[in-house]
């Protein structure tokens, strides 16, 4: 079950990325600054950014459309419940070789974390990842270790938990989520961030940085075969890429409220820890 922390895998691929998607995106010329860590495309403005060569977007564009659109018809029909009330969120293309990629430490993939975006908080919805190895000879090496709620019980607290739901409690909070909200209103670029979502960035970076964490927690190895498609809540399963290249993701932003269990929900989970709601 995808909410205990299970990935659901599809040997065959699940769904058809057409042959002129994968022509067009293996010639892609990817920016490899830290800035741009893959390929990327915007459904909801319809913009495709991280190439090197902007001439080369007449083709990768309407190649992450059609991918986008592929991939979403698919977790659709297999999800329908999830689909009621998701958010559709950026597609990707991973054309770098991951094993030994130099990243600075937050950004790197090969260290285990749980997902969280800087730019587009989530209040407390989940991160769901559609993956496809699109390399015709290489499996895409994966690590993951125990799911989000054995996590939070073990490092939550170690994380500075307390510090980030006291401050949700405090008034100071309040007025700044006020004027935040208005400044992001008036569309100004500065993000609208929730405790949970806070909380989460600074987790996911402070997990890569522990190194007790990343040497000594269990681990469970997968390697996923060319042409495999995998699903997972990235956000409830600590995960790592150690090896491959040339793989294809789509992510949705699935609501707490659609799951089968809420309470499974990684934000449910740290406010019963703090006792105290995280999601305002």
């Amino acid at each position: 079950m995808l909410e205990c922390g299970d990935i659901l895998f599809f040997p065959d691929g699940g769904f058809e990325i057409p042959t002129s998607v994968k022509t067009a995106l293996m010639g892609a010329t990817q920016d490899a600054r830290a800035i741009h860590k893959n390929i990327s495309y915007k459904p909801n403005i319809d913009r495709v950014s991280g190439l090197v060569d902007k001439g080369e977007a007449a083709a990768v564009h309407p190649a992450m459309r059609e991918y986008s659109r592929c991939a979403l018809g698919f977790i659709k029909r297999i999800l329908p419940d999830y689909a009621r009330a998701w958010k559709v969120d950026y597609a990707s293309f991973r054309s770098i070789e991951e094993k030994g990629r130099e990243l600075p430490q937050t950004k790197r993939n090969d260290l285990l974390h749980v997902d969280s975006f800087p730019t587009r908080p989530v209040f407390g919805d989940l991160i769901l990842r559609c993956f496809t190895n699109v390399n015709p000879e290489q499996s895409r090496e994966w690590i993951t270790s125990e799911p989000f709620a054995r996590l939070a019980e073990g490092q939550a607290r170690n994380a500075g938990l307390e510090s980030y739901a006291k401050a949700s409690g405090s008034a100071l909070h309040g007025l700044r989520r006020g004027v935040t909200r208005a400044l992001a209103h008036a569309g100004l670029p500065i993000v609208d961030r929730s405790p949970y979502d806070a909380f989460m960035l600074h987790f996911h970076d402070w997990l890569k940085g522990n190194r007790d964490y990343q040497a000594n927690c269990p681990k469970y190895r997968f390697d996923l075969p060319p042409g495999s498609t995998w699903l997972v809540f990235t956000d409830v399963v600590p995960h790592a890429v150690l090896a491959g290249r040339l793989a294809l993701e789509q992510t949705v932003i699935v609501s707490r409220k659609s799951l089968a269990d809420p309470a499974r929900a990684p934000s449910a989970i740290l406010e019963r820890l703090a006792g105290r709601e995280l999601t305002v």
